[in-house]
């Protein structure tokens, strides 16, 4: 399903029939993620969002899709991507890790979210 403008991005990422989260790779779409357990498609378009993908691959909670030589998305590596999130024999480690920060988040707050700044921060060093 495609919703063009705003959509309630919390109530669905909470919804039990998500499997996985195709996105921009913005901070708030991260942290939105993270707390509901939810393996991450990341397609990152600029500014802070390149590194925020390399966070998700980082910390093993999704994948990224790679552009082509030209700089753009092609379907072929879209679809790879999501069959990396869905597919069962990649899709439990995905999903656990993904599952594992989400109730680190619920039981540490905060703190389990600074665990990801710090990897991040490694990443820019």
């Amino acid at each position: 399903m495609v919703i063009e403008g705003w959509a309630p991005q919390s109530l669905i990422l909470n919804h039990s029939s998500i499997g996985g989260f195709i996105t921009h790779c913005g901070w708030n779409s991260i942290l939105e993620s993270m707390s509901f357990g939810i393996p991450i498609i990341a397609m990152p378009i600029n500014h802070d969002q390149p590194l925020n993908s390399r966070l998700v691959e980082e910390l093993g909670i999704g994948v990224e899709i790679l552009r082509g030589e030209n700089g753009k998305i092609m379907k072929e590596e879209v679809a790879k991507g999501i069959r990396k999130v869905v597919e069962e024999k990649t899709r439990k480690q995905v999903c656990l890790k993904a599952i594992q920060l989400s109730e680190k988040i619920k039981l540490k707050g905060e703190k389990a979210i600074d665990e990801g700044v710090k990897k991040l921060l490694k990443l820019l060093c």
